[in-house]
């Protein structure tokens, strides 16, 4: 029976960090937008950065603005199907928030490659 990704490991630079359900990537790269007047004409592209998101349980080992500081990282998303991908020239891309224990937190960085 074939199994499907349905949960994530986040590592930065080799530091895994615990992340509860529902971690996402954006893998980048090209965006298309359609233009049209009277009728559709075409597209125009623009170019879209790879993301990750996810929620971190707040450990007394974490620190947030040690996670707020993270720049020209690699961040990997490690799938349990054993699928990864790997953000590189990655920086944590706003400010963690915490609520009820959880931290919010975005990366982004300039490429993402399949490994």
């Amino acid at each position: 029976m074939p199994q499907f990704a349905g949960r994530a490991k986040i590592r930065v630079d080799g530091k895994e960090y615990r992340t509860l359900d529902g971690a996402t990537i954006n893998t980048g790269g090209v965006t298309r937008e359609a233009k049209k007047g009277y009728e559709v004409y075409g597209f125009t592209e623009t170019v879209a950065e790879p993301t990750v998101e996810c929620k971190i349980p707040l450990g007394v080992d974490d620190s947030l603005l040690e996670i707020n500081r993270i720049k020209d990282a690699t961040v990997e998303f490690v799938t349990d199907i054993g699928k990864t991908f790997m953000i590189v020239g990655a920086w944590c891309s706003a400010p963690c928030s915490l609520s009820g224990g959880d931290v919010d937190v975005k990366f982004a960085g300039l490429e993402c490659k399949e490994v």
